[in-house]
């Protein structure tokens, strides 16, 4: 309450004389009286809710954490991306109810409890949740690895800051309202989260009953918008009385998606359960053994690979001639030539012959491996078969985006499928990769590598180019994917792996794939 009323509470109920007690005493009832009933929010309305789910849940992606070892020790168990969780009562979780319109003119003090997001189980925890202009939001690290928050405000400056070290604490506070703020880890790519910034309180998160509560709100005419990272948003008028309280439900729809990037509405199909898809285990295939590989050079499971160790060799036997032929020589001049008694150094031009001879051997070296470099160069550059299977592979601080055309066979639409640094292809089938290199939010990319050792590519991937290579495996198998360009800090987590699959196993993959989308 205001100081003058305070104020007034002192003077009034400070000692006076036994005379004038009980008339101070009823004064003083009187002032905590209207202390009491002018401060509290004993006459204001209250508004709950739920938020109901019409349809089947679909299924969350799941998501491959092999890329940490911290974080796949972390989950033992398939681990997934909660976007999308419809509880029992056929409510939704996760779903920001928020008072919109209606409180234009009042103002209200930033809350002084700051409000936490964990980065625990290398996720963001909780997912949603809201706090109010000015009011601390405390980040913490809680898990035993590298992590970053990377938070795309608009209204607000946008900040990107890593968290190396466990039990490490950050604070932000932000300036302007906001609905809803994304937030994103660059080093895990899967995990993501979502704050509702507000000038106000009126706010909550629908719980594991799919119920909100939004307490104290002062008597009138509301506009309340409900919002989930998946089905959009809802609106409702709402009137709430003094002292009552009002009841206000939600409903989404499986088959109503939202575009994240534009708002669009989306009619979606009942997806189907994975246990009425045909799958097909594949792990006898991936799970192979690897073949025992020379004193040098990782195993070869490319078309080409032969030719690209026959031609290393070549240039390493050449080389490693020289070397010998030339270290031997100096050691054995650096012996003849010693200084000795009674001996004087003596000058001579050397031999034209052996000038000669020492130019025009390396020159005719060097045209040879030319000859042949060009041959394997060929044949690594030569016009993509027109049966290649064509993916998308967008490089960024720090995680591989890997993308396959949907049913419709274009990329860029609603059905295209989408992993992290999760590479699926056919064996014996000729594979085309478009490589691009983008920055967060469209901003400041730089140059990555992609390295597939068994493979033998290895190709810069270079901000505003897209740039082909292909390959053709010639056994299944698991293998890695590194970047062999320093591409910042997190450079060193920047790891992925790619499956060679049987022709049937890749098939069964796709179509999994396709039903999470």
């Amino acid at each position: 309450m205001s100081s003058e009323i305070a104020s007034s509470l002192c003077d009034v109920c400070a000692p006076r004389n036994d005379d004038q007690k009980l008339f101070q005493n009823l004064k003083c009832l009187i002032v905590v009286a209207f202390y009491f009933f002018a401060s509290s929010p004993l006459f204001a309305a209250t508004l709950h809710g739920k938020a109901l789910f019409d349809g089947a849940a679909p299924e969350n992606p799941k998501i491959d954490m092999h890329a940490d070892p911290v974080c796949n020790l972390l989950h033992p168990e398939i681990a997934r991306d909660e976007r999308v969780l419809v509880n029992p009562n056929g409510t939704l979780q996760n779903v920001f109810v928020y008072v919109k319109e209606g409180l234009k003119g009042k103002i209200f003090q930033a809350s002084q409890t700051p409000v936490k997001l964990d980065q625990v189980g290398c996720s963001y925890k909780p997912r949603i949740q809201g706090l109010t202009t000015n009011q601390k939001l405390q980040i913490i690290n809680s898990d035993a690895t590298l992590h970053n928050i990377h938070v795309f405000a608009k209204k607000n400056p946008e900040f990107n800051l890593g968290m190396p070290l466990q039990g490490m604490k950050l604070e932000r506070t932000f300036s302007n309202p906001e609905v809803m703020v994304k937030m994103k880890c660059d080093v895990h790519p899967w995990m993501t989260g979502y704050l509702g910034i507000l000038a106000h309180p009126f706010f909550n998160v629908t719980s594991n009953q799919g119920e909100f509560t939004i307490e104290n709100l002062p008597p009138g005419e509301y506009t309340v918008e409900a919002w989930h990272e998946t089905y959009g948003t809802k609106s409702a008028h709402v009137t709430v009385a003094e002292g009552e309280s009002s009841e206000l439900n939600f409903q989404f729809s499986a088959r109503e998606i939202t575009d994240e990037a534009t708002g669009l509405k989306i009619k979606a199909e009942t997806p189907k359960p994975l246990s009425e898809i045909a799958h097909f285990d594949d792990s006898k295939a991936l799970d192979l053994p690897r073949e025992k590989t020379g004193w040098w050079l990782p195993e070869n499971i490319s078309t080409y690979g032969k030719d690209i160790d026959r031609l290393f060799y070549i240039i390493l036997w050449i080389t490693s001639i020289v070397f010998v032929g030339v270290q031997g020589t100096l050691l054995f001049f650096l012996f003849k030539y010693r200084e000795q008694k009674g001996v004087r150094a003596t000058y001579t031009h050397g031999s034209n012959l052996l000038e000669v001879i020492w130019t025009v051997i390396p020159a005719i070296i060097f045209v040879v491996l030319t000859v042949l470099s060009q041959r394997v160069w060929h044949e690594i550059r030569k016009p993509v078969p027109e049966s290649a299977i064509p993916i998308e592979i967008e490089a960024e601080q720090f995680a591989w985006n890997v993308r396959y055309a949907g049913a419709d066979g274009v990329f860029g639409t609603a059905d295209d499928i989408k992993t992290i640094n999760q590479l699926h292809i056919p064996v014996g089938k000729p594979v085309r990769v478009l490589l691009k290199s983008i920055g967060k939010d469209g901003k400041h990319p730089v140059i990555h590598s992609f390295f597939l050792p068994e493979v033998r590519l290895k190709q810069d991937v270079v901000p505003g180019m897209g740039i082909n290579v292909w390959f053709e495996a010639t056994r299944t198998g698991r293998y890695e994917i590194a970047c062999s360009q320093f591409c910042g800090l997190g450079h060193y987590r920047m790891r992925g792996f790619f499956s060679i699959h049987s022709q049937q196993g890749f098939d069964a993959w796709l179509k999994e794939q396709a039903a999470l989308v």
